[in-house]
């Protein structure tokens, strides 16, 4: 185990997903400061209660280990940070925020995911999902290439799938991929049936 900064945000990271951030607040602005100073590791998860901004908030356990790919300078007090999640962590125990939050943590092994094979029942529900939302007029058509569906892994799974932050965050959570992937199916499912309903709803009204 490990003392970590952390990041709590109001969204869940996957590993091998994109993280951009602007950073203005003074504790987070020191945090990146150390990070350049030493390395450029940080952690993050999601905010149970509260909010990104301010402090006082409540955090999940689990969360995603962050490299710093980018960094650069907006101006007066003002950062455009970009980093790539690495792996999962689990929160062992919170540490005084000084001035930003720090945490004991443990890495998780997530080899598993490297070579599971998703399923196809998989990609043909992200599928649906998408061209329902894409006929409910919720997302342009050219904002995803359903085309390049077949091609992603788990975690990229997991992060283009569309649902809420809770949903995503029972996914970061589950220790292997079987069991990963058997709830996003499930999930997915259960959210293209819902989308069905309501683009029927949106037809009748028409």
């Amino acid at each position: 185990m490990q003392n970590l900064a952390m990041f709590p945000l109001g969204s869940v990271l996957f590993p091998g997903s994109i993280l951009p951030l602007r950073i203005f607040e003074p504790r987070y602005l020191q945090l990146f400061s150390d990070l350049a100073q030493k390395d450029s590791f940080f952690g993050t998860c999601l905010i149970e209660r509260g909010h990104e901004v301010g402090g006082q908030d409540s955090r999940f356990s689990y969360g995603t280990l962050c490299k710093v790919t980018d960094l650069k300078e907006l101006g007066t007090n003002q950062l455009a940070v970009q980093c790539l999640g690495v792996k999962r962590i689990l929160v062992r125990k919170w540490l005084p925020d000084n001035p930003y939050p720090v945490a004991r943590i443990e890495e998780l092994d997530d080899s598993d995911n490297k070579d599971f094979q998703l399923k196809r029942e998989i990609i043909e529900e992200l599928e649906r999902c998408y061209v329902l939302l894409v006929q409910m007029g919720a997302i342009p058509a050219e904002s995803i290439d359903i085309q390049a569906l077949a091609g992603v892994n788990l975690f990229t799974a997991c992060a283009l799938a569309p649902l809420g932050q809770l949903d995503k965050y029972k996914l970061l959570s589950v220790q292997s991929a079987k069991d990963r992937s058997s709830l996003l199916l499930t999930q997915i499912t259960s959210e293209r049936e819902t989308l069905a309903a309501m683009s029927r709803l949106q037809q009748d009204e028409i």
